[in-house]
């Protein structure tokens, strides 16, 4: 089980809407973009990138791409991206 302030979070987000949480983990899954940033943006981001003028929403991408890729970026010039997966049990508290 992991321990970052996200995995208390979704905790207590579950506690206050009324669950008592079993079990809770969050998974790391890094997941490569073989076909790079910018095109998971035009998939992922359509509402964010759509209320943009269509002129700017290149400009947008590659703004994006350029603040991430230190981030995001392996040695080998692969796009990475850090998803996680939140898994839990919860039931209904009564």
């Amino acid at each position: 089980m992991s321990s970052s302030p996200s995995f208390g979070l979704c905790r207590k987000k579950l506690e206050d809407a009324g669950f008592a949480v079993e079990e809770i983990a969050i998974i790391p899954r890094p997941t490569t973009l073989p076909t790079g940033l910018e095109a998971w943006l035009d998939t992922f981001a359509e509402d964010f990138l759509g209320a943009l003028p269509v002129p700017d929403r290149a400009r947008a991408r590659a703004e994006v791409a350029d603040l991430l890729r230190p981030v995001l970026m392996d040695e080998t010039r692969t796009w990475i991206a850090d998803y996680v997966r939140l898994r839990f049990r919860a039931i209904r508290a009564e």
